[in-house]
């Protein structure tokens, strides 16, 4: 799974009582298909915990349900990995962003790149019925001016739109959609959050930056001087205010977050991948750096903490950062994302547990969501569902 940024659906039944009668209990209603977020939460953590359609008794057997060309255009602009919710998979294309039906894949509405410019990759997240969208113009390398924008999820109004400026880092959540970035070119380092009902800037911290993942309202921030100078402190914000919740002397960018919000992975000062509490900066636990310490990716399921580096998919405990298990692949394996007991990368799907090959192939190669019973996949400008064989 190729990837180059938590709203829970809730689940509930009743119980209908009345005087002398028996208890009968209600059928529980089905949770939506959700992946609100291109990591699936806020927490990054890349993993649904709800699927369970799509496992390794049905993973072998998909076929394909539909399948899509995305708009092309002679932009600069790039495609980006899907998030689903409200019956639609939102996807960004080279000539803007467009909402399909999860059904049918029919194009239920399309915004386009208007005259502030041809967007690059744009990072998306759904909160509060609407579609946050981050990008830059990708026209210009000497002033490549950002844009945060928020379009209604069912019409694709846009609802309010801020230049910003940094679109490096980005995360969505308790209300709040976070940017953050160094400037590559003159060091400069900024966190800016703004409202997501309005667009309206909340606050900022100079000289933080974060790693774009919130643990139920907590952003990990490392911190620079005025260069862009890691100066080996990391902080603890609050997303709604930025109150300072704790600081460290210790190097901390953070890649992901346990599902219950309790811990930040990433790499420290060493590039070791580090296990450190949410609550108060403490170190767990650490592992050896990856096989490629610039190019390694994390996925947490809260037992275990998955790590892709070139061609090795690694599994830890979440509790010890003690090795579970290790898979060499034929192909780099990039993002790993977990759903349904199993771990999808490129072109592979291991079993969580054990790391064994469950299935591969074509199918499994590009940008993908599992979600409801589905494998969603974009890839070179093609967006396909893929559902289990029923025979």
């Amino acid at each position: 799974m190729r990837v180059l940024a938590r709203t829970s659906a809730v689940v509930f039944s009743f119980l209908v009582l009345a005087a002398g009668a028996a208890v009968t209990p209600a059928t529980a209603a089905p949770s939506p298909p959700l992946w609100d977020h291109i990591g699936y939460d806020a927490e990054d953590s890349w993993f649904n915990p709800r699927e369970t359609t799509v496992t390794a008794a049905t993973a072998g057997r998909l076929t394909r349900k539909w399948s899509v060309k995305l708009r092309r255009a002679d932009t600069c602009s790039e495609f980006s990995p899907p998030v689903v919710s409200g019956g639609r998979i939102f996807v960004g294309d080279q000539a803007g962003i467009s909402a399909r039906s999860i059904t049918t894949g029919a194009q239920q509405w399309a915004f386009d790149w208007d005259a502030f410019g041809d967007g690059t990759r744009p990072r998306l997240a759904v909160a509060d019925g609407l579609l946050i969208a981050g990008y830059r113009d990708c026209g210009s390398v000497s002033d490549p001016n950002s844009q945060l924008i928020a379009l209604d999820a069912a019409t694709g109004r846009r609802r309010w739109a801020v230049r910003t400026p940094v679109m490096g880092n980005f995360a969505v959540d308790k209300g709040v959609a976070l940017v953050s970035e160094t400037d590559g070119v003159y060091g400069d380092t900024l966190t800016v959050a703004y409202r997501v009902r309005d667009g309206k800037q909340l606050w900022q911290a100079p000289n933080r930056n974060t790693g774009g993942v919130s643990a139920n309202g907590v952003v990990a921030a490392f911190t620079t001087d005025d260069e862009g100078i890691r100066t080996g402190v990391a902080a603890a914000l609050d997303i709604t205010g930025g109150a300072v919740r704790w600081t460290v002397k210790r190097h901390l960018a953070a890649d992901a977050a346990s599902p219950a919000g309790d811990v930040f992975y990433g790499r420290d000062g060493s590039d070791r991948l580090a296990a450190v509490g949410v609550k108060d900066g403490r170190v767990r636990w650490t592992a050896p750096p990856a096989e490629d310490v610039e190019n390694n990716w994390i996925a947490a399921d809260g037992a275990r903490v998955y790590r892709s580096s070139n061609r090795t998919v690694t599994a830890l405990d979440a509790r010890t950062g003690k090795q579970l298990w290790n898979r060499k692949l034929k192909a780099s394996a990039y993002q790993p994302l977990v759903a349904g007991g199993l771990v999808y990368a490129e072109a592979v799907v291991l079993d969580a547990t054990k790391g064994t090959v469950v299935a591969g192939g074509s199918t499994f190669t590009g940008d993908l969501v599992v979600t409801g019973g589905v494998v969603y996949q974009a890839n070179e400008g093609t967006l396909s569902a893929y559902v289990p064989r029923t025979s």
